[in-house]
């Protein structure tokens, strides 16, 4: 049981990055309606030392993002309820709430499969479990779907301590080496923009060459770069949330459950990183491009096939030849995504977004979010953008 009426809970995760922060505010959220608590919270980062105000303080639980053992046999010292958000060391004995690594490697390579790429490559972060596991999941994916995952593993290339850009170096000549083009699947957004960087130093395309998709969609990095990155973003909130309602029911004297609560990523949002389509057929190309640039317009299939100066017969077979779809369908699918996106980022009415990505009526479009994601556009925004909604 807590020790006072107000449990004091001590919070260290990384205060510099949007995931954190996203953390932080569920685990805010929770206090907020289930609490309150008193919570001790400093600018974290992912190199900072447990301050030396632990060794005297008597609180009530931690959520942390514990990064090594080291730092868990520190913070255990204080005898208190632990709950952790990162799931960084292999075999730790605490109850955790994670992002799902393999739900995000799956929503990465349906990303990229999507747009028809065909060759796949991961490039992670070295001695990081959870950029271990992505990667592992992602090659596995590519493989189950009959497709060869080209992995970058530096430390097995060469060693290249001397510099920031003899690694940059290594990294270009293995992207010069991979079939072209190639759907790329980044560890997280950083090591994208490494990825962006060594494109842009040998001049290879992207995306025509290399279409790359990066995890946590931190704003600030997504935006620096050119082309802007493709991302996914975790459920941040949800897993603050729950992990507060952990260490509240841990803190009543619950026992830890026998398995971690993994939450699915919340979302991918596309930008120009992954903005291609590719076909050998450069009029079905064409007709691609112009409908992802344009389908929040009132255009129909036939205006699509003067664009792509074919005859809608023409049109409707080519695309069914190479992509298995009609022109209508991908027109549909694109409006669908981009109206659930609406659904997640702002506070629109149904009639306002329909009325925006180009769907006849509220009620059209209502029907179509039910049949895709068996759920009402109202539960669809909930299921999406309120922390605790179970």
């Amino acid at each position: 049981m807590p020790r006072s009426a107000t449990p004091q809970v001590a919070i260290f995760i990384e205060t510099s990055k949007t995931f954190g922060r996203g953390i932080i505010q569920g685990i805010s959220t929770y206090s907020r309606t289930h609490g309150p608590w008193s919570i001790f919270i400093d600018e974290w980062g992912p190199a900072t030392s447990i301050p030396a105000w632990m060794k005297q303080w008597e609180g009530d639980g931690i959520i942390a993002r514990v990064r090594s053992q080291q730092m868990c046999e520190r913070l255990q010292q204080s005898g208190v309820p632990i709950v952790d958000t990162i799931h960084q060391v292999p075999g730790l004995n605490l109850p955790g709430v994670y992002s799902d690594d393999t739900a995000i490697a799956q929503m990465a390579f349906e990303h990229l499969r999507d747009r028809h790429l065909r060759q796949f490559a991961f490039v992670g972060v070295e001695r990081a479990n959870w950029s271990l596991r992505r990667r592992n999941a992602f090659a596995e994916i590519s493989r189950q779907q009959g497709f060869e995952c080209h992995i970058y593993s530096p430390l097995s290339r060469r060693r290249f301590a001397e510099s920031w850009n003899g690694g940059q170096e290594d990294l270009g000549d293995w992207l010069e080496s991979l079939p072209k083009p190639v759907g790329l699947m980044a560890a997280h957004d950083l090591r994208a923009l490494c990825v962006l960087d060594a494109c842009r130093r040998r001049k290879i395309a992207v995306p025509e060459q290399v279409a790359v998709v990066g995890v946590d969609n931190d704003d600030v990095f997504c935006e620096v770069i050119d082309p802007p990155l493709t991302s996914i973003s975790h459920q941040a909130e949800e897993i603050g949330y729950q992990a507060a309602a952990l260490l509240g029911r841990l803190m009543q004297g619950d026992s830890a459950p026998a398995q971690p609560v993994m939450l699915p990523p919340r979302t991918l949002v596309p930008r120009r990183s992954t903005d291609i389509i590719a076909v050998d057929d450069m009029s079905i190309a064409l007709a691609l491009e112009f409908i992802r640039r344009n389908a929040c317009k009132q255009i129909n299939v036939p205006l699509i096939a003067r664009h792509a100066k074919l005859s809608r017969r023409s049109l409707e077979r080519r695309f069914m030849k190479l992509i298995g779809k009609t022109p209508h369908q991908i027109l549909a699918e694109e409006r669908l995504r981009r109206a659930k996106q609406l659904l997640i980022d702002t506070d629109f009415t149904l009639e306002q977004i329909a009325a925006m990505v180009g769907f006849s009526s509220a009620a059209y479009l209502s029907v179509v979010i039910k049949e895709h994601a068996n759920c009402t556009p109202i539960e669809f925004r909930l299921n999406a953008c309120q922390p605790g909604n179970e």
